[in-house]
């Protein structure tokens, strides 16, 4: 009877703490509860050294606090002589969380010295100040750090205060089921795909996760992205859904679709479109920048001569029609050597809506730099102050050889490069790193229903490029960083992604950051949006950029899915809808751009062609360019050689 007794004595205080553990964040009860696992928090003050410790198998070491998920009570105790123990929590009941016997006070009417003093007299002792948190203080204490941050607060002490904890930081890539997203290395690049020549890339899936994280989606429903090109493939199976209606400027009705008749077909918008906000998550095709924008298609005649009012009209009706953003990857003739201004009615148009547009915020208007290797600022579209100028970067991180450059030109971003053996700009030569995205459905676009331009059904092009998808790119980017925070201003955002693009390339950056070749560097979409979040007040202390690749919702890994449920998948020895091959081998000299001897094999991803075994004539294996990633180079002009920008 006296064993039970004690036995009672020992656990009812322990049963009555876990009954009432929780602590204050923001006004809100936030529930506790003990779990496995230890902090040690060693005293410094002691003469005693925290050798004991460090001997021991510890998780994680943070200046004086040791984090374990197991002791022995012989260690325990030994480890009570030189320090506290605090127990390891779960946070409302999920997420396993370690104290660090730090507490976060909010002082708003006391400065560091006052603060440090009050620390002093409340118990606490006064390690932090935050220059851009102000009025918050990171405090340590003696005691267990939440049931005096519950103090604080109840007892009125401090307006508010919450224990510090060692949480785990999730580096995770959220990655759509669209079958052909393996590819798009423009969105996403861990430098491990043998296609491409380098690891360079916008980190947009990355800018994904943290939307997803923080906003519950991938980003962009409330925004709307108007695009001016020469036609849209409304039926083709990525856009469905994505499409506001729009306007068709070239033939004057409200149907924008392509015409692909004639010598030169409307191809070009239908690629521009997939890029900025081709259907995500939807187990088809590509992925698009802005999963979720609502696009609004505005076709122009561009096939021969435009009226520069069309141009006018167009921006009116984008205006009209709500636009957030407008993406523009067209303007005057590339190599002309002449200088071709926006006429004055356009520039006040352009001032207008970028100064008024979005109710005071300013409508932001992106243009493609240009492809002419050439001054942009013979380019009086591009060069116009009240726009975003978007050149193109490749996958190693460097200017492509055509893209514009100046003192106009404003930001990066990913697309493909033109192989320096056919000149420079588009006088000839090959694509390098195309960028994969949607095509007119069908034989009507740069895919006519060629694997080796894309898909088998010639509804993707793998060779598309120039600034004219490096535009779309950023315009899908621009639609993640409104929807992060849409109450920025053009001009605020412009400020986020100089602070945040990414200073690539071999140029010096100038004291203001600012480099002619590269402007204010490449666009990187995860560190852009977490700063639009941060300035809309959003805690991103749980989001962190960059990592490895995980399959963050359980959607189907298998690249080679059909969309037709009575085809098998990658692996069955046939080439299904969305696979480029399946098992089979190909002659190298039926490839373009590769090596003219040998066989290729079909990647075990069925998106793609090993062509490791293929060679020159003097037997060099392709891989051995840029120390076995060399670059994929493409004979053909279907899709980065474009007559738009």
């Amino acid at each position: 009877m006296k064993k039970i007794t004690l036995l009672l004595v020992v656990l009812l205080p322990f049963f009555m703490f876990a009954e009432n553990l929780y602590y204050y964040s923001n006004g809100k009860k936030i529930p506790l509860s003990e779990t496995s696992g230890y902090t040690f928090v060693h005293d410094v003050t002691t003469k005693s050294v925290d050798t004991f410790a460090k001997s021991l198998n510890f998780t994680l070491r943070h200046e004086n606090i040791y984090l374990f998920n197991k002791l022995s009570s012989k260690n325990l105790k030994e480890l009570e002589k030189s320090g506290k123990i605090l127990p390891a929590y779960k946070r409302n009941g999920k997420e396993k969380v370690f104290a660090s016997g730090r507490i976060f006070v909010k002082l708003p009417e006391l400065g560091a010295k006052a603060a440090e003093k009050w620390c002093k007299n409340n118990g606490l002792r006064l390690i932090k100040t935050f220059k851009y948190a102000p009025g918050w203080y990171l405090a340590e204490t003696s005691e267990n750090p939440v049931k005096k941050s519950v103090e604080l607060v109840e007892k009125k002490i401090a307006p508010q205060a919450e224990p510090s904890f060692f949480v785990k930081f999730e580096e995770r890539t959220y990655i759509p089921n669209d079958p052909l997203f393996a590819n798009q290395w423009h969105l996403y690049n861990d430098g491990t795909n043998p296609n491409v020549s380098g690891d360079d890339s916008t980190h947009v899936a990355e800018a994904w996760d943290v939307l997803r994280k923080i906003k519950g989606e991938l980003g962009g429903s409330t925004v709307k992205l108007a695009i001016i090109d020469d036609g849209f493939d409304s039926t083709h199976e990525d856009f469905q859904g994505r499409f506001l209606p729009g306007h068709d400027f070239a033939d004057g009705d409200d149907f924008p679709d392509p015409n692909q008749s004639g010598m030169n077909p409307d191809q070009h918008g239908t690629s521009v479109a997939g890029v900025a906000g081709g259907a995500t998550d939807n187990g088809i095709g590509i992925a698009g920048a802005c999963p979720n924008c609502q696009l609004i298609p505005i076709r122009m005649n561009m096939s021969t001569y435009s009226l520069d009012s069309s141009a006018i009209e167009c921006f009116e009706w984008a205006q009209n029609a709500g636009a957030d953003i407008i993406s523009n990857s067209w303007g005057p003739a590339d190599g002309t050597g002449q200088t071709v201004n926006m006429n004055q009615t356009l520039q006040d148009l352009v001032l207008n809506i970028t100064t008024t547009g979005r109710n005071g915020l300013g409508t932001i208007i992106l243009f493609a730099a240009g492809n002419g290797g050439e001054s942009i600022e013979t380019d009086g579209y591009a060069s116009n102050p009240n726009v975003f100028a978007i050149g193109a970067s490749n996958a190693a991180g460097m200017k492509a050889s055509y893209s514009d450059f100046g003192n106009s030109l404003d930001f990066m971003a990913s697309s493909c490069d033109q192989d320096m053996n056919g000149g420079d700009a588009w006088a000839g030569g090959g694509v390098i790193d195309g960028i994969w995205t949607t095509d007119n459905m069908g034989s009507g676009g740069y895919n006519s229903g060629n694997m080796n331009d894309g898909d088998a059904l010639g509804n993707y092009t793998n060779s598309f490029g120039g600034t004219s998808s490096a535009c779309p790119l950023a315009a899908g980017i621009t639609g993640l960083v409104l929807f992060a925070n849409p109450s920025l201003t053009k001009d605020q955002v412009y400020e986020i992604y100089k602070e945040t693009s990414d200073k690539i390339g071999a140029d010096s950056y100038d004291g203001n950051g600012f480099s002619m070749n590269y402007g204010y560097g490449r666009i990187n979409a995860c560190r852009a949006v977490k700063k639009a979040l941060e300035m809309a007040g959003t805690d991103v202390s749980s989001v962190e950029c960059g990592g490895p690749v995980n399959q963050s919702d359980p959607v189907n890994p298998d690249p080679g899915t059909p969309t037709d449920p009575t085809d098998s998948l990658c692996g069955n020895g046939n080439v299904d809808a969305n696979e480029i091959c399946d098992g089979n081998t190909v002659p190298c000299d039926q490839l373009a751009g590769a090596p003219k001897n040998g066989t290729a094999k079909c990647a075990p991803d069925c998106m793609s062609w090993d062509k490791s075994d293929c060679s020159d004539e003097e037997g060099e294996s392709q891989t051995n360019e840029s120390e076995g990633n060399g670059p994929v180079i493409r004979d053909d002009d279907s899709g980065c050689a474009l007559t738009l920008i």
